[in-house]
């Protein structure tokens, strides 16, 4: 059976204007009624719209729970194709029953791009206010017009989305970002990169996963006969399935005293 290979689909999230009350929204509630920042937003936001270009890349992996030991203590999400495996309860509980786990990368520009933008438009702290909330309202806005385009797909597919879910979030590992910037090509095609323990060099840019459902799914017990992977499934090959047992996540010091 041939296997078409999901490739990088890169994404235009160039924002022509950004309303004012968009921004304010991202001020910190020591500035939101300062007039003075208040004034500044639709100057610099326009400036931020002409100068700024976000961009967002976004693949498609198919998904298998990972309890294979000795490595792995805990249950897992192998990206099947590939050695990413994705571990915490939160990443666990969204990946086990998706048909897809999209990893996504979203960067409102440039470190460079956005610094020097940043020399130019900066000169005292209601600018900087103003400045970084506009930077913020194009990070979301970003976001979400790379979230409608993985929709589009997963409609396309008869599938469903839910929301990103950043490393770093809940349970999910901050250091699996060099696993997501690895897979997505961010450094090249977005220019962030991120430390050894997955800080982001860039406030400025995102790095999570998505699922892609099908609703017939839900509570549905996983089976070879029903895995479209099944084919060419690599846990398969040496006679193990990813189903035969569901693993479980130690608990907490605090939910151990909690259930003592």
């Amino acid at each position: 059976m041939a296997v078409q290979a999901h490739q990088i689909q890169e994404i235009d999230c160039k924002i022509d204007a950004l309303d004012d009350q968009t921004v304010a929204a991202f001020l910190d509630d020591s500035v939101k009624d300062n007039p003075d920042v208040l004034s500044r937003i639709a100057p610099i936001a326009a400036r931020c719209c002409e100068s700024l270009h976000p961009r967002g890349v976004y693949k498609v992996f198919n998904p298998a729970i990972c309890t294979l030991p000795p490595d792995y203590t805990e249950p897992g999400i192998k990206l099947v194709g590939t050695m990413a495996v994705l571990h915490g309860e939160a990443v666990y509980e969204r990946m086990r029953r998706a048909n897809h786990c999209v990893m996504v990368a979203v960067s409102v520009d440039t470190t460079e791009n956005i610094q020097a933008l940043r020399v130019l438009l900066v000169h005292d702290t209601d600018d900087f206010a103003a400045f970084e909330a506009c930077l913020q309202a194009m990070g979301g806005r970003a976001e979400e017009i790379i979230t409608d385009a993985i929709n589009e797909e997963a409609h396309s597919l008869g599938l469903h989305i839910d929301n990103l879910l950043q490393a770093g979030e809940s349970d999910f590992p901050l250091d699996s970002n060099t696993q997501l910037l690895f897979y997505t090509q961010a450094e090249r095609r977005l220019g962030f990169a991120c430390e050894d323990d997955g800080s982001l060099n860039s406030e400025n840019a995102t790095l999570g996963v998505i699922g892609m459902y099908d609703a017939s799914q839900r509570g549905r017990k996983r089976a070879c006969a029903r895995c479209r992977n099944r084919d060419f499934c690599s846990i398969r090959a040496i006679g193990m399935n990813c189903h035969g047992r569901r693993g479980k996540f130690k608990k907490s010091e605090t939910e151990e005293k909690k259930t003592a």
